[in-house]
């Protein structure tokens, strides 16, 4: 019987007041948006689910993903770039928006606000990517390139544009490495204008303060883990595969979508790689297990609960039906983000 989390199970949990509830609904909200590989000249800011299978690793390793630590860490594998350092800032460092009515909406390849129907949304690129994107954004209209507008964003020079009388973009200077874009949808000049006045640089632990119940932050990881691990353990019956150990203990905060691809991509990942090293080995018994486990993968609550809101799950299935067919599946390291 898959186990429940009881009013009693979650009051017991060391999470901060008023945040237990994320604990009952953990992976009801929307999965974040994948921003597109290449910058597009779009009438509006484009929001589109992700995509199996290339879109799914972006889930763990994106912009705000945490950070997994395995024992068995591969030799030259990057690991991500904690939230402080994509963003160009300080260590410990966070961006918020201060201004009525505004909240996180999402986390993973970028940090988006909402109210109501209108957003904000800020990505992060890398420094050799500004001159590609600054012209392109300077071919928004069919007409002739317009140089972007200088404002100030955050303290640095940006330089904006406007799809549209509701729709404007800024793309603010490199610092330390990396570059910002702030679009808005929905919000004519004046208030995007005042928007970029109520952005804000501050610590980590007051953005974390101000996030919104239904996301886990950095002193939530372990707890929220624990629930998800605990859900899927109650349907396959198993930990993650011997000899891994995966601490989600260190990590930024994430949105409950994106927490929920990490944590089970973990486990998935672990057992596709005992079926891997099974297979290769010899290794009848232990390949029948990891099959089996994965066998289970349709029935994981966390997977369950993420599969109206992205296509996360889809890839956990897919590869978990070759295994059962008997096969290793193609790329399936780079399709879950394993490490």
């Amino acid at each position: 019987m898959i186990p429940k989390l009881t009013d009693d199970a979650i009051s017991g949990l060391p999470l901060e007041a008023g945040r237990a509830e994320l604990l009952e609904e953990i992976m009801t909200t929307v999965a974040p948006d994948r921003q597109n590989a290449e910058p597009t000249r779009l009438t509006r800011p484009r929001r589109t689910r992700w995509v199996a299978p290339i879109a799914a690793a972006a889930v763990v390793a994106g912009l705000a993903g945490g950070t997994l630590w395995w024992q068995q860490n591969r030799a030259g594998s990057q690991q991500p770039l904690s939230v402080s350092a994509s963003l160009g800032l300080a260590e410990g460092q966070r961006v918020t928006l201060e201004a009525p009515g505004w909240d996180v909406d999402s986390l993973g390849d970028g940090l988006r606000f909402s109210n109501g129907s209108a957003e904000l949304e800020i990505t992060s690129y890398a420094a050799d990517e500004y001159d590609y994107y600054v012209e392109d954004r300077r071919h928004i209209d069919e007409g002739p390139p317009v140089d972007g507008r200088r404002i100030t964003v955050l303290g640095r020079s940006a330089l904006m544009w406007a799809y549209s009388p509701t729709v404007h973009t800024a793309i603010r200077e490199v610092q330390n490495g990396r570059w910002l874009e702030i679009r808005a949808d929905g919000i004519d000049e004046a208030g995007y204008f005042a928007l970029l006045r109520d952005l804000r640089v501050v610590s980590s632990a007051e953005f974390d303060a101000a996030l919104p119940d239904d996301f886990v932050t950095t002193a939530e990881r372990p707890a929220a883990a624990r629930v998800v691990l605990d859900g899927i353990k109650g349907v396959s019956g198993a930990d993650l595969a011997p000899g891994v150990f995966v601490s989600f203990a260190e990590g930024d905060a994430e949105d409950s979508y994106q927490f929920g691809a990490e944590v089970a991509g973990a486990y998935a990942c672990s057992w596709l790689e005992a079926f891997d090293n099974a297979t290769t080995h010899g290794q009848a018994d232990l390949a029948a297990e990891a099959a089996r486990v994965l066998g289970t993968s349709r029935q994981w609550p966390v997977l369950k609960q993420m599969d109206a809101d992205g296509d996360y799950p889809e890839v956990v299935w897919e590869y978990a039906g070759q295994v059962g067919a008997g096969k290793v599946p193609e790329g399936y390291r780079e399709g879950l983000g394993c490490r």
